[in-house]
């Protein structure tokens, strides 16, 4: 049996027994992380004696551990969980390496890098885009390992999210409409121009009268477009004088976070995707592959750039896009345009 002395916050193998490490430990040869030395103790693969040359117990030897480093214990327990699927998993890189099963590190690079939270930390949107650049320089996918207060794991992706290119859309319309505004939507009247604007480009909800309402995002973007013409109601008069930033304003009076909304809406629409309301899932939209709407691919939700996650919140809306068969994409605003991450949870 192997043996090793606890100093300096590592487990050091001495001789020749340092050459007879398991596969998949000990990355600097003969030094032995924390986590390593305690899956190798519980599994009667080595003895470890402390400095004064005292045999430790695992209980021991796990005190100690938590004593030298107080992230050991979230640690230690996603490093087991990893050895008991049958991963290789080594310290290094955000917490770990995950290597393929069955791959001897130095054989194949690592696939993945584990970052590890608690249930009772945040994690910031900045935080996942800096995961992103991280991976792509070191050309592995990231992994978050969130343990709950039961100590159970459950594995996130994240990955910039990438959007199917669909069919080349059908010729605008070459006239511009008239509507009015209806409440906290707008109402288009012409029953022939309402029912081509439902049917062939998926505007709005037709009602049996043949008038179409449209939201305010729908009806901002039609005016951008120049499909779109609002009459001047009284609450529209006093606004700013250019009919889009008057209808912007007014808008954005009643939806405080419209702004926002607006630019994410109009830019997924100009990336050719259909956009829908997502209220029903508790996000801001679903969006659609291509001209059909038998089921949408993803469920959007605008956040700013600055915000951060508390994780029951993250896990909530992953885990209700998941339930519905969906992506779970979270988009904001930075200064080359809009940002969009996708955090789904992974099976491993």
């Amino acid at each position: 049996m192997m043996q090793g002395v606890l100093s300096g916050g590592k487990v050091i193998v001495a001789g020749s027994e340092a050459e007879s490490l398991v596969k998949g430990h000990g990355r600097k040869r003969g030094r032995l992380e924390l986590e390593e030395a305690a899956g190798l103790l519980e599994t009667d693969k080595i003895e470890i004696k402390d400095e004064e040359g005292k045999e430790m117990s695992p209980d021991e030897f796990l005190k100690r551990a938590l004593a030298i480093s107080p992230e050991f214990g979230l640690r230690y327990i996603v490093y087991n969980d990893l050895k008991e699927r049958g991963y290789v998993v080594q310290p290094g890189g955000v917490d770990f390496w995950l290597y393929p099963r069955g791959v001897k590190p130095g054989e194949k690079p690592a696939r993945y890098f584990i970052r590890i939270l608690s249930e009772s930390d945040t994690i910031s949107l900045k935080e996942l885009v800096e995961l992103l650049i991280l991976a792509r320089n070191m050309r592995k996918a990231p992994i978050i390992a969130v343990v709950d207060e039961e100590s159970d794991i459950t594995y996130y992706e994240v990955k910039d999210a990438k959007f199917e290119k669909r069919e080349a859309r059908k010729e605008e319309l070459k006239i511009k409409v008239k509507a009015s505004l209806f409440g906290d939507r707008v109402v288009l009247w012409d029953a022939d121009l309402a029912d081509t604007l439902y049917r062939t480009y998926f505007y709005g909800n037709l009602t049996k009268e043949k008038r179409l309402l449209l939201s305010f995002l729908e009806a901002a973007f039609l005016m951008r477009k120049g499909m779109l013409e609002m009459e001047v109601a009284p609450q529209l008069s006093t606004l700013n004088s250019q009919p889009f930033e008057r209808f912007i304003e007014y808008a954005s009076a009643i939806e405080t976070d419209f702004r926002a909304k607006y630019a994410v809406y109009a830019d997924l629409m100009e990336k050719g995707q259909m956009v829908k309301t997502g209220f029903k899932f508790g996000s801001h939209f679903r969006v659609y592959k291509a001209m059909q709407l038998k089921h949408s691919l993803y469920l959007v939700h605008v956040l700013s750039e600055e915000h951060v996650f508390p994780l029951p919140e993250l896990s909530r809306a992953v885990r209700l896009a998941h339930g519905v068969r969906k992506r779970m994409i979270f988009a904001f605003a930075v200064a080359e345009g809009i940002r969009y991450v996708d955090v789904g949870r992974m099976k491993l």
